[in-house]
């Protein structure tokens, strides 16, 4: 039961926010109003705290949605993949429940005011991060100052995410644009030479504009097909690739790295194959009566035809981790690495 006090000044904050956010280790509440200044309510709990938040909670949802019983089970089931009503949507960011923020976040009318209004819902949540990665995926995001605090802000998070797929996503997300700066995009790129999943967020998002300082040297290739790898930036991307896979020890770098070199090198005459020597031979019929630069064009069509079937299902029965990896699987990778390298030497 909420203190009297609690219950009066939780009223108030309702019928004059149109935003509110619970700090459940500070517990405090609080309210934005439509001019967006702040207000908040130190709650003073008679009994466990954590239970108290829940009462709360309680509270709000009952108020706002007008139901019984806490969060509804349907917002719970359809929050994650943007069902919600578009009537419902203000109403969530009204319940200090970080699930409805989630809900409203990955909704698909999600517009520029309720944009604003999830990101500081979101603010000092142990969700704010995936909340973050969820609106960057919305285009009408990409184009606003939220878009680019977000962007900041996961930035400034990355040092301490473990996930690698969320490194990788976090990385792609905020590269979009102008989200963050020519110097924050070099000195992440720059990480990424440690930290190899920072790089393939670079590969999936701007394969044809990567950082570098070195100046890399343009190929000339004479074949029509080797024009897609004789640019610079073609060069960079490809000595990437190789550095990337040269360090490889982690299934979800693998597996999205080789979807970037089949996707960027696809041919219509070549077919992904879940076995090297059939993409081998593969390579081999397409190029056989080449007599230029059949080498490189070989190289070229083999690249073609790789993607994350490769290697999943050997990765999947064995459960390879780390070093592991590089070495049950040097009968597939070192194929690839040969064509890499073949497509950089002059």
């Amino acid at each position: 039961m909420l203190s009297t006090e609690d219950i009066l000044k939780l009223n108030v904050l309702i019928s004059t926010s149109i935003a509110i956010r619970i700090d459940t280790y500070k517990l405090v509440v609080v309210g934005l109003n439509a001019q967006f200044k702040e207000q908040a309510i130190d709650l003073n709990p008679t009994y466990d705290s954590d239970a108290y938040i829940k009462a709360v909670k309680k509270l709000l949802i009952n108020q706002i949605l007008d139901t019984m019983g806490g969060y509804p089970s349907y917002l719970k089931r359809w929050s994650r993949i943007g069902q919600v009503a578009s009537s419902n949507l203000a109403s969530l960011l009204k319940l200090g429940e970080v699930e409805a923020v989630v809900a409203v976040s990955n909704a698909t009318n999600l517009d520029k005011d309720l944009l604003k209004l999830a990101w500081w819902c979101a603010t000092n949540t142990d969700n704010q991060a995936e909340i973050g990665r969820l609106l960057l995926t919305k285009d009408l995001c990409i184009n606003t100052k939220v878009g680019k605090d977000i962007a900041h802000y996961l930035l400034e998070f990355l040092p301490f995410t473990q996930d690698v797929e969320q490194l990788i996503d976090t990385t792609n997300l905020i590269l979009q644009k102008d989200l963050i700066s020519k110097q924050e995009k070099a000195k992440l790129w720059e990480q990424g030479q440690r930290k190899t999943a920072l790089l393939v967020g670079f590969i999936e998002r701007i394969q044809s504009n990567l950082p570098s300082e070195v100046d890399q040297t343009p190929l000339d290739f004479k074949h029509q097909d080797l024009q897609v790898v004789s640019s610079k930036q073609a060069q960079l991307l490809l000595k990437t690739l190789i550095h990337i896979l040269k360090k490889i020890n982690q299934e979800t770098i693998l597996y999205r790295t080789l979807n970037v070199l089949g996707q960027y090198l696809s041919h219509s005459s070549i077919t992904c194959k879940e076995s090297i020597n059939n993409i081998i031979n593969q390579a081999n019929i397409i190029t056989h009566d080449t007599k230029d630069e059949k080498e490189k064009l070989f190289a070229r069509m083999l690249l073609a035809g790789v993607s994350e079937r490769l290697v999943i299902s050997t990765i999947s029965a064995h459960n390879l981790t780390g070093s592991a990896i590089r070495k049950k699987l040097i009968n597939i990778l070192e194929p690839i690495q040969k064509a890499l390298n073949t497509l950089t030497t002059p």
